[in-house]
């Protein structure tokens, strides 16, 4: 008799699955697994405009040029946290698959949750659509035109087993890691990302999940350093909102706050208090990720990233602490320190409260 599915009873139905999966792709930033595996990645065809509106007006496009050659490697005995100081990872369509925070900041929605097996290997399906404003226009499968990717999250070490992303017309890229063995085979607890957990892994995964939960919040917020009104927000419509009154250095100001913004157009104090809302986009951009408390981490800067923008992690060699309240995803604390221990950001919500 084939043994069950370890999250069997953990995730009911659908909904919960995806939250799981979501939430198990940004805990394996706080993670250090050592694993072999064969990957493999095939660009079927040239996609049809995915770039979106940065890509437009930036380097190459996606779209340009004949599609990539297959893609193989082997990998043996490699560290998923050195992989997330590697500058390559992000473009490279086999090495992307075993770094899945690093598409968190990306999404914009997940669904369709489904358990399965890969290989012998507990998994779980997933449906991401990509966030036009924060994912990478370059990124080999969440580009910000993409239609949905679909991939298959591995429970023990959250790497992506199977990914497919498509476009009007249909998959143009696909990819698989095959023959996957793993340090965490024999000891992780499959309910480890869940947001009820304990250590960084929990707290990430609470930051992730932050944007698939509406919420209308109003909010006192103490803020250095202190900024001058007005406040561009550049806000989209976003199923998280809250009206926050801000106390700073400067003075005191009333603000409205969406989850997503214009990257472009919005002041970096003004990101900053959409970050806290929704700080799943940050997630992309934590390198190392350690618990301060029950719902709090400190985390260290990936190198060189710049899709998607995060005004909390805008550089290697800075660390973050952030605090999650359970209940909404928002971050209650959060701070930016340079290698000085120089304050740079900080952010305290001292009272919220549903409108």
């Amino acid at each position: 008799m084939a043994a069950p599915h370890p999250l069997t009873g953990i995730v009911p139905d659908s909904r919960v699955a995806a939250r799981w999966a979501l939430g198990r792709m940004a805990s394996a930033a706080a993670e250090d697994t050592r694993f072999a595996a064969v990957a493999e990645a095939v660009q079927h065809r040239v996609p049809h405009e995915v770039s979106g509106r940065y890509g437009a007006t930036g380097g190459a496009r996606f779209e340009s040029g004949e599609p990539e050659p297959d893609a193989r490697e082997t990998l043996d005995d490699v560290s998923t946290a050195e992989l997330r100081r590697d500058v390559c990872v992000g473009t490279d369509p086999c090495l992307a698959l075993t770094d899945p925070a690093r598409l968190v900041g990306a999404v914009a929605t997940a669904s369709d949750g489904r358990l399965t097996w890969h290989e012998g290997r507990p998994a779980v399906d997933l449906v991401l659509t990509p966030d036009p404003e924060s994912a990478d226009p370059t990124d080999p499968w969440l580009p910000p035109g993409a239609s949905r990717l679909a991939v298959a999250v591995d429970v023990r070490s959250g790497l992506l087993l199977r990914a497919e992303v498509f476009d009007i017309d249909g998959c143009f890229r696909s990819g698989t890691l095959r023959l996957v063995r793993t340090s965490a085979d024999t000891h992780t607890d499959p309910a480890a990302a869940a947001p009820d957990g304990t250590g960084a892994g929990p707290v990430l995964a609470r930051m992730a999940t932050s944007l698939l939960d509406p919420v209308r919040l109003r909010a006192e917020i103490h803020a250095e350093p202190g900024f001058d009104p007005p406040l561009p927000t550049a806000a989209l419509p976003s199923p998280r909102h809250w009206t926050v009154t801000v106390h700073s250095p400067s003075g005191t100001l009333t603000a409205e706050i969406s989850g997503t913004y214009r990257s472009d157009r919005a002041a970096p104090a003004a990101a900053r208090l959409a970050e806290l809302l929704t700080p799943s986009r940050i997630v992309s951009h934590l390198a190392d990720a350690t618990p301060t408390g029950p719902h709090s981490l400190r985390a260290t800067v990936r190198p060189l990233r710049t899709f998607p923008l995060s005004a909390w992690a805008p550089e290697e060699g800075l660390v973050c602490d952030f605090t999650v309240d359970p209940a909404t995803g928002i971050l209650l604390h959060a701070r930016t320190t340079d290698t000085a221990s120089r304050v740079l950001f900080r952010c305290e919500v001292r009272t919220f409260q549903p409108v």
